[in-house]
């Protein structure tokens, strides 16, 4: 009978690791908001995180909304299916009864979903004063996961609202997004979301101490170690991308509950490694699919050596427009839209909080390897 070996690391999709590392600084900010609720009022700006998949914004999230649940402070936790137009936006803030005390009855619960939601027509005020009701009875923190996706009526009243509420009462609205959020917000018609200052928070790949430890801390509560060269070996697969971490740990750990030797070795690596790479295989592979089917894989093949020198290369906009026309866009237009349909997809993408001049990084560099290979094949297969 196979022995079933209890889960210790998580790959997957927003779970919480074992050690969540490298994120200090997000961490510290959001928690300064928090502390802001808990005092009675709201902090001065509202919270976007934004970053490629799979570096672990859900799992931030969740991680606060762990820590807000804990504190004297409401949370709901929303995706945009929760939220597909007004009236499930009204419902998922307040309580029906809360909600219909502030509708008109010309509106009332039933119809609010065809009123017309101007930015400042009396249905947004009445969803702002339930909002801000209850937001003085009790701090209410507002997390969106995948907010890239919300609709922009529905995503432009909630930011108006949420602009509105924290002037009055204690209110925080966090959006989690890949890195074409910043397009999607600016569609909504709410320009301030731009001045967030220390609230913008950039979520890419961890840096090589954060990395170790991701994968060390929770070995090492169990009472394994790893030997400096298996971990190196490791490290430098992942590419420091938290979900590749995982996916290795978990790997590591499966492997550990079936042999005697401990430390891991090199030897325990090289046994777990076809694993990992069949996963991180499928997973380029969609990838891959994912941009020929948006129409972008000759701009993805014509970046891509951009970025080939180390797995912390970068490259300045003006670069990336000059690959593209090589390429053969001509059109500048054209190259800054094609550049615009990589980052959403966090192809490549361009870090917040950067002292010009400012570089563009990839998403996963090993990434933009597999992308030139399996372009090249396809077009030397005609």
């Amino acid at each position: 009978m196979n022995t079933i070996v209890p889960r210790l690391f998580s790959p997957g999709d927003g779970a919480l690791p074992p050690a969540l590392t490298g994120r200090d600084d997000q961490q510290a900010e959001l928690s300064r908001c928090l502390a802001d609720l808990v005092g009675g009022f709201a902090p001065p700006h509202n919270v976007v995180m934004l970053g490629p998949r799979g570096n672990g914004k859900t799992a931030l999230l969740n991680w606060f909304e762990g820590v807000c649940a804990e504190a004297p402070v409401d949370v709901v936790a929303l995706t945009p299916p929760d939220i597909l137009n007004h009236q499930a936006l009204a419902d998922a803030l307040a309580s029906r009864r809360g909600i219909a005390k502030w509708l008109p009855r010309k509106i009332g619960l039933a119809s609010v979903a065809s009123a017309e939601w101007q930015p400042h027509g009396p249905a947004h005020r009445n969803l702002t004063g339930a909002l801000t009701a209850r937001c003085r009875r009790r701090p209410l923190a507002l997390l969106v996961d995948e907010a890239h996706a919300l609709d922009s009526k529905v995503g432009g009243a909630l930011l108006n609202a949420s602009q509105r509420v924290r002037a009055k009462a204690p209110f925080l609205l966090v959006l989690a997004g890949t890195p074409g959020l910043p397009d999607r917000l600016r569609e909504m018609d709410a320009s301030f979301w731009s001045r967030l200052g220390e609230g913008l928070l950039g979520i890419g790949r961890l840096d090589e101490a954060a990395a170790r430890e991701a994968l060390v801390r929770p070995l090492a509560a169990h009472g394994v170690s790893i030997d400096a060269d298996a971990l190196d070996a490791v490290i430098e697969h992942s590419q420091r991308y938290p979900y590749f971490i995982q996916l290795w740990g978990d790997a590591l750990w499966k492997q550990r509950a079936t042999a005697d030797a401990t430390p891991i070795d090199a030897a325990a690596v090289a046994s777990a490694r076809p694993r990992v790479v069949a996963r991180v295989d499928d997973y380029y592979q969609s990838r891959y699919e994912e941009l020929r089917a948006a129409g972008v894989l000759p701009a993805a093949m014509a970046v891509a050596p951009l970025f080939q020198a180390g797995i912390d290369a970068a490259a300045q906009e003006h670069e990336l427009d000059a690959a593209l026309a090589k390429a053969g866009i001509e059109d500048a237009t054209s190259r800054f839209r094609e550049l615009q349909a990589l980052s959403r997809v966090g192809y490549v993408w361009r870090p917040p909080g950067q002292v010009r001049p400012i570089a563009w990084s990839a998403g996963i560099p090993s990434l933009m390897t597999f992308v030139m290979e399996a372009g090249s094949k396809l077009g030397e297969c005609g």
